[in-house]
């Protein structure tokens, strides 16, 4: 083979690897770096307590690093090779929960473990049945909670469910924005559970389905 011939072979598989290889962009589900105050409860004291928010559950068909897509109108889901969550997701979604639940109430988001006895503490399980990307239309959070009283004598264990629609528009990053957004509706229900108990919700896109204690 002479030497033309060859630059020639090289040069279309390194174009063909360059189609074959889009280039990959990596999302994360905590929001932007702001600076806050830990104040909770719109200034008011915060409340007397820590939260413990442990490893998330997650459905097997989105528990990937890529970002899956569904199908509004068919039972089909797509990985993106090319869009990625920065780290695992459900290391994502603990740690914009905890992140929107220290930043609503004011409280930090401690190990359960070795906490002392005089300090109660609020340790949320989070269970999440549905993760649903449908581009530019919803981004959908379907998940149950747990919440366990540590050191706290009186207190109920209390059991939650609820669904959460974010309308979006095309593009990945408006698409993650919509589950920031689910994520940080979540938090608020949660918060307010831990403050008084959950009588109904008025926010937009949220189906509470019930407690139990």
């Amino acid at each position: 083979m002479n030497p033309g011939r060859i630059f020639y072979v090289a040069a279309l598989v390194a174009g063909l690897a360059a189609c074959a290889s889009p280039t990959r962009q990596y999302y994360t589900l905590l929001p932007a770096s702001t600076v806050t105050e830990l104040v909770g409860n719109d200034g008011k004291t915060a409340p007397k307590f820590a939260i413990s928010v442990q490893p998330v559950v997650l459905p097997e068909q989105v528990d990937r690093p890529q970002i899956v897509i569904n199908d509004a109108d068919a039972a089909q889901v797509t990985p993106l090779n090319s869009a990625l969550w920065a780290s695992p997701l459900s290391d994502e979604i603990r740690n914009a929960l905890s992140n929107e639940l220290s930043r609503q109430l004011g409280v930090l988001d401690i190990p359960s473990g070795g906490t002392p006895e005089s300090l109660p503490v609020w340790r949320v399980n989070l269970r999440v049945q549905r993760f649903d990307s449908i581009y530019n239309q919803r981004a959908v959070l379907d998940a149950t909670w747990r919440l366990t009283p540590i050191h706290q004598s009186g207190k109920k264990t209390m059991i939650c469910r609820a669904e959460i629609q974010v309308p979006v528009e095309a593009g990945m990053s408006a698409l993650v924005a919509g589950h920031q957004e689910a994520l940080k509706k979540l938090a608020t229900l949660i918060a307010a559970q831990l403050i008084t108990p959950l009588e109904n919700n008025q926010m937009t896109g949220v189906e509470a389905k019930g407690c139990t204690s």
